[in-house]
């Protein structure tokens, strides 16, 4: 998985905070998902469905 700041980073809100809610995320949603319906869980769980304050770049796969 990579992603940009975009995904993680809140304002007035410390980076770990945004680690930390994207790592639980993941946990709960990795299971046997496809690349592409991870991809969609997890913006969905990270409320950035809509977009943003900042460019948002997820690219998951599986290998």
């Amino acid at each position: 998985m990579l992603y940009t700041d975009g995904l993680i980073e809140r304002r007035g809100e410390d980076i770990d905070v945004g680690l930390e809610r994207l790592t639980t995320a993941l946990a709960q949603e990795i299971g046997t998902r496809a690349p592409e319906q991870l991809a969609d869980a997890l913006l969905d769980r990270l409320d950035v469905t809509g977009g943003g304050p900042d460019d948002i770049a997820l690219v998951v796969i599986r290998l």
